[in-house]
């Protein structure tokens, strides 16, 4: 399968909005309960201050979904501070289409959001997965990440600097 991985611009936030539905779908959140909208997406993505950095995976037109769509996954980011490590990556969605999983689309997104956490300084990268959702815990860990806390139905995942240079050179983006 043809993918491509690239920075998001402006014209993917209606289908990341899209993918953002697809989400609270499937952990059951109402839809009226989001309060991100497309004009919100692009003043913090795209406006004076940027607020987050998000990459898009892409097939070409003959692959697309059984809905017709051509962007078929993302990784938003937002980048934190901590007072022991310094600068890191915080990956609020890392997300795929449930008719493109297990082609590798979610570790090209990854690798890509660590390549660019990596280049700007970050020490780590981290983010939360549902317990409900035991196959995204197995690709965090198997992908180098470590579970710190099952607190509340959430873990929180941390890639230490050896799994970060590890990874992104490996990376092709």
């Amino acid at each position: 399968m043809a993918c491509v991985v690239r920075p998001c611009t402006p014209k993917d936030l209606p289908d990341i909005m899209r993918l953002i539905k697809e989400i609270a779908v499937i952990y059951k959140i109402p839809l009226n309960g989001i309060r991100t909208n497309v004009e919100v997406l692009k003043e913090a993505g795209f406006g004076k201050q940027p607020r987050y950095e998000c990459f898009v995976a892409e097939v070409p037109p003959q692959q697309k979904s059984k809905e017709g769509h051509t962007l078929i996954g993302y990784v938003l980011s937002v980048h934190t501070y901590s007072t022991w490590k310094g600068r890191n990556l915080y990956m609020d969605n890392l997300y795929v289409m449930p008719e493109f999983r297990g082609r590798h689309i979610g570790k090209m997104l990854l690798n890509t959001a660590v390549e660019a956490a990596w280049h700007k300084g970050c020490s780590q990268i981290r983010m939360h997965s549902s317990s409900e959702k035991p196959e995204n815990i197995r690709f965090l860990e198997y992908s180098g990440g470590e579970d710190l806390t099952v607190k509340d139905g959430w873990n929180l995942f941390r890639f230490q600097e050896t799994q970060l240079r590890g990874m992104a050179a490996q990376s092709k983006f």
